[in-house]
């Protein structure tokens, strides 16, 4: 019989941030600790969630930063930890946990690092300072959890560390509560939705001009586009539709909270996702979990959900016209979308469940455990 384990869990738990906002990160974290894995796992947990979304200036974030610092060191060198679990965002995040991980290998301590957002590659490609320190965390950890097949070779490229060190475990989500969305659905006119940031690395530009291609075309089809987030393009997306001449093609509807959300996923005859950075997204295998047809761009883990023409369609980057193209395709063969949401379904419920993340992540800890620094 297996002892169970001490593992420190350096990640986002706290439901009730001051704004209410939650993520990917958040479900990610406290799936886990209330799956079956609490049946062989002792969790000790080190909130990190970060008090609003975005997060706060920097300057405000320091004087917390030291302080989970503090009451890490107090428990690596203090407390019985079998293994050490971080899960890091980019940026300030990824600086915060990358020490994290640096102390936890000093008194040896065996680290199992995850790596969970795109704009590490953004920070890794603008930063000089982080083209050094990734490789330095992936060096200072004892596994590197990584999101799909392309993260994998990233880290494993930038590091040079061997194969063995990366282990891939792509995102989950309950499924559930999708699998009750309506198999098919008919609308007079077709609708397109966005859920999320309405920021430059979110496509949000590219899907607006994308829109302007479409509605410049007269397709023999009616369609609209909603927008649900914020952000700091919010303002600039709506002047931008009001001065293409957009108003009954794109609406902006703000945050979507969970109920808004299921609504949005039951009535959307289309999901769309056209970010240039992405660590593994949530939302899009909860559309193709909705028996959504999807647009998703070429980014990093596309390739480890995505078959073209198959369960979804995918654009290139950073290309409106692209964008358009796909859109269109679906847009205007029913056949299409209904044959690409079908097959979008049974991929998330074969490959993208928490059961199967729980089943992948037991076999890490204890092999992390018995792993000789």
């Amino acid at each position: 019989m297996k002892k169970n384990l001490n593992v420190l869990f350096v990640g986002a738990f706290n439901r009730g941030t001051k704004d209410g906002s939650s993520g990917g990160q958040l479900f990610a974290c406290t799936s886990l600790i209330e799956s079956d894995l609490k049946n062989s796992i002792n969790f000790i947990k080190l909130d990190t969630t970060a008090e609003t979304v975005p997060a706060p200036p920097v300057y405000k974030r320091i004087p917390k930063v030291f302080l989970r610092l503090s009451k890490f060191l107090y428990s690596i060198l203090f407390r019985k930890i079998d293994v050490v679990l971080i899960f890091s965002s980019a940026k300030l995040s990824f600086i915060e946990k990358g020490l994290m991980a640096y102390l936890a290998s000093v008194v040896s301590k065996k680290v199992i690092f995850a790596p969970r957002s795109g704009l590490i590659l953004n920070d890794y490609e603008r930063s000089k300072f982080m083209k050094s320190f990734i490789p330095f965390v992936v060096r200072s950890s004892t596994y590197i959890l990584c999101q799909s097949t392309n993260w994998k070779e990233f880290y494993k490229s930038v590091s040079g560390e061997k194969d063995e060190k990366f282990v891939i475990v792509n995102n989950w989500i309950d499924i559930a509560p999708y699998l009750q969305n309506k198999e098919t659905q008919i609308n007079s006119t077709l609708e397109i939705v966005y859920l999320g940031w309405l920021e430059e690395y979110k496509g949000i530009r590219d899907l607006l001009t994308a829109l302007k291609i479409l509605s410049q075309k007269q397709l023999n089809v009616d369609f609209k586009c909603t927008i649900y987030g914020n952000g700091n393009l919010f303002e600039e997306a709506s002047q931008f539709i009001k001065d293409n001449g957009l108003e009954q093609v794109a609406f902006l509807k703000g945050w979507a909270n969970k109920e808004v959300k299921m609504n949005a996923f039951r009535t959307a005859d289309i999901y769309i996702l056209p970010s240039h950075y992405e660590g593994f997204p949530n939302a899009l295998l909860e559309a193709m979990a909705s028996q959504l047809p999807v647009v998703v761009t070429r980014i990093m883990s596309v390739a480890d959900i995505v078959q073209h023409g198959v369960n979804g369609m995918i654009a290139e980057c950073k290309d409106p016209a692209s964008l358009a193209e796909q859109l269109e395709k679906l847009l205007l063969d029913e056949n299409l979308r209904l044959e690409i949401a079908k097959n979008a379904r049974e991929t998330v419920i074969n490959k993208f469940t928490i059961q199967t993340a729980i089943q992948k992540l037991e076999k890490i800890f204890y092999e992390t455990n018995h792993t000789i620094l």
